[in-house]
């Protein structure tokens, strides 16, 4: 495959043997580089696979090896900690199910699974814990659900330690409500007692790249901020720091049967996450809402003579 580090032969499966700490990340998507920049700065290595040339540029260059699909078997053997962020399919985790045989005779003794809260299901603005009842009835969500049985199974069978992370709305310098209203693609919605949760990549890579290192943590925990909120809210807050009026506020009643599918599973559920675990667990998160998110993003693009305000 042009373009891409293939590790397939004796020499190089050699090499990592004698590397400590080796992480392997299936599917190096959005929130890859975070998890792999702080992979890095513990002294450990992270492999991984990525069929995106751009992502595949930008992770090479800050240190990550990307192996060729063909190349996972002999990687895999002398890892020491498995990252599946890869979103699930119609089998569950399309990884567990097409390479379970070579993980579970691996040198992988921790696995950290990136999920989604949207397994909790609407809660009607209540607040919820990692221990509350799963009653999601999306498609998305459902196969999200699957995928996490169908790894919790595997790791017990395989005596390998199992962390499933459950991320909230997921932001950060590429992608954040600031870029949508800048790109004229945001539409501001209000439904009463509406409220959700997100988390800035920057503390999703902080949390599961330690823990990737670490291997101390097993279980479940929500990655979310302190703050949930309604999409008007967050809206208003960077209105403001754009200095820009906010356009007419539609009523969800008025606009859902236009809304995709996935739109309106995101305003048929309502729910405020509770993160105590984490800041227990990590402490005080780099951004603890999405104000401070927010304003350190907002800051970046007026230092950046490409964006046009």
């Amino acid at each position: 495959m042009s373009g891409f580090l293939c590790i397939t032969n004796l020499r190089e499966v050699l090499k990592i043997s004698k590397i400590k700490n080796k992480i392997v990340i299936m599917g190096l998507g959005k929130i890859s580089k975070e998890i792999c920049l702080n992979i890095i700065k513990k002294g450990s290595v992270a492999y991984g696979f990525t069929s995106n040339r751009e992502r595949t540029y930008v992770l090479r260059n800050i240190g990550v090896k990307i192996f060729d699909i063909g190349s996972f078997d002999a990687v895999i053997q002398n890892a020491d900690s498995l990252v599946i962020t890869a979103p699930p399919d119609k089998t569950g985790c399309p990884i567990i199910s097409k390479h379970k045989k070579s993980i579970a005779h691996s040198g992988v003794s921790w696995i950290g699974y990136v999920s989604s809260t949207g397994v909790y299901g609407d809660y009607k603005g209540k607040v919820v814990n990692e221990k509350s009842i799963l009653k999601s009835d999306a498609i998305s969500s459902l196969s999200r659900l699957k995928a996490e049985n169908i790894i919790k199974n595997f790791s017990l069978k395989s005596n390998k330690s199992l962390c499933i992370f459950r991320l909230s709305g997921i932001y950060g310098f590429e992608r954040n409500i600031i870029l949508q209203i800048l790109n004229d693609k945001f539409v501001p919605i209000y439904k009463r007692n509406h409220f959700f949760n997100r988390i800035h990549e920057a503390d999703i890579g902080r949390i599961i790249g330690s823990c990737a290192v670490s291997r101390n943590l097993e279980g479940i925990i929500n990655l979310s901020d302190n703050k949930p909120a309604s999409q008007i809210e967050v809206a208003q807050y960077a209105y403001k720091l754009l200095g820009k009026k906010i356009p007419k506020i539609l009523n969800y009643e008025e606009v859902y049967k236009q809304l995709s599918p996935i739109r309106r599973s995101f305003w048929e559920n309502s729910r405020k996450i509770d993160n105590s675990l984490l800041k227990n667990t990590f402490g005080k998160m780099i951004y603890p809402t999405y104000k401070e998110g927010l304003l350190d993003i907002h800051t970046s693009y007026l230092n950046n003579s490409s964006f046009k305000f």
